[in-house]
């Protein structure tokens, strides 16, 4: 007999029919198994819900519904679960075996933690990266300059509830990142499991890169203007952690410039640019 987990694990799939079963896999071959998994449809195309009707788990509950975004779905899913801990799984990743075993143990013998995250990897163009991503979790201080978790982790219903769900305003993304600050300012701790026990996959085009490339500053100002308060309170370590990630980004461009390739390409583009200074000097 499966012991109890206490977990509901929430899925929204949005044309994820290519790798909904192996996401579900990995959570129905868990050492812990969770109470119930909650599929959502968030109005996919026709292959993805023929898909999706086909799984027969008994503790698979698959819900079709017509597209309302990401945010919606997951408070849809958050709100029908019956059990004390949620984990986060988007339709084209997938966990280790040992992780829900390993975050239930840590939520219950610590009660100031609500949210319990993992290292991961990265599967790029279906070839997985030998890079190990280590975030780092931890209090309210370490995610007022950048998201310092996965979207797909663990967390209390209650944290949940006192955070009012995902905000269902941020359509373009980063609603992750915001949704932990709306946690962890009222106190909580996010644990970070020091194994990869997640694999994250990146695509051609994906809500992620589109929301780093195309809304990022919009995104960073509402989230600003949303925790204000949170930002005046640790304004110094917020000032501080900007000056470290700009020095950052600079040591990362100088290394660039360095580079052989680099330097290869900007002695072919030189003869170029000279013919361009001197097209414009005649105009």
């Amino acid at each position: 007999m499966d012991m109890i987990s206490n977990v509901t694990v929430v899925i929204p799939c949005y044309n994820d029919g290519e790798y909904i079963i192996q996401a579900l896999n990995s959570i129905l071959n868990q050492t812990l198994k969770p109470d119930k998994i909650i599929i959502i449809d968030d109005g996919s195309d026709i292959q993805t819900k023929n898909i999706l009707e086909s799984i027969k788990a008994e503790s698979v509950q698959v819900i079709f519904q017509s597209n309302l975004g990401v945010c919606k779905t997951r408070n849809k899913g958050i709100s029908l679960a019956k059990t004390d801990y949620i984990l986060n799984l988007d339709a084209d990743d997938f966990f280790e075996k040992t992780f829900i075993e390993k975050a239930v143990k840590i939520l219950d013998e610590n009660p100031n933690i609500g949210v319990v995250g993992c290292f991961y990897k990265v599967l790029k163009n279906t070839k997985p990266e030998q890079e190990i991503i280590k975030p780092a979790g931890g209090s309210l201080k370490n995610f007022l300059v950048k998201n310092n978790a996965m979207n797909c982790s663990m967390f209390r219903r209650i944290c949940w509830e006192e955070a009012s769900g995902y905000d269902e305003i941020i359509v373009n993304g980063y609603e992750d990142w915001d949704f932990w600050i709306s946690i962890l300012k009222n106190g909580w701790q996010m644990h970070i499991i020091q194994e990869a026990l997640f694999t994250y996959r990146i695509k051609k085009s994906s809500r992620d890169i589109s929301a780093f490339q195309d809304h990022d500053l919009e995104l960073r100002s509402y989230i600003f203007n949303k925790h204000k308060q949170v930002y005046l309170d640790n304004f110094y370590s917020y000032v501080i952690q900007n000056l470290y990630e700009n020095h950052k980004l600079k040591q990362n461009k100088l290394k660039v410039k360095n580079t052989l390739d680099y330097k290869i390409g900007s002695s072919i583009l030189a003869p170029i640019r000279f013919i361009k200074r001197k097209i414009k000097f005649f105009k």
